[in-house]
């Protein structure tokens, strides 16, 4: 299964990179991560890991998601490890006169219980427009200088 989509953000790709790839912070924007906790200690880089929580097509299931690249302000790749599926995550940044394209690649296999029951043609229009609804968001919330530490906070 594989998904791509793209997004121009109002702002500077260093703003957009750091908050794009807080794994922490994901849970503020991300309708399908219900949590997000690092597991390993030291700042987010390559080799960092994450228990998340993911709720995706009626099913939650915790994953481990591991940091495999880390190229601040251009490229950030996690991949989920152990629990619902084993896929990639792979967002791209480029600068654009003080805006930023913000592209995002999923790739992996599908859970075998929903390959099972849901073709895949479905399984990909419910990814991709879930991605697409995500990036909306965060594209919004940015341009409009939501404050996502604040919203953590009072979760």
């Amino acid at each position: 299964m594989y998904v791509e989509n793209s997004v121009v953000i109002d702002r500077p790709i260093e703003e957009v990179f750091d908050v794009a790839t807080c794994l922490r912070r994901a849970v503020v924007w991300r309708n399908a991560l219900i949590s997000s906790v690092q597991t390993s200690t030291g700042p987010a880089g390559v080799g960092t890991t994450f228990e998340q929580e993911v709720h995706f097509m009626g099913n939650s299931r915790r994953n481990t998601a591991v940091i495999t690249a880390y190229e601040p302000p251009c490229l950030f790749v996690y991949q989920h490890v152990q629990g619902l599926s084993d896929y990639e995550a792979r967002f791209f940044f480029e600068a654009a006169g003080g805006r930023t394209r913000f592209t995002v690649r999923l790739g992996g296999a599908p859970p075998t219980f929903w390959t099972k029951v849901v073709p895949e043609t479905l399984q990909l229009r419910w990814a991709r427009a879930l991605i697409v609804q995500e990036m909306n968001v965060l594209r919004d919330m940015l341009e409009s200088g939501f404050d996502f530490e604040a919203a953590l906070e009072r979760s």
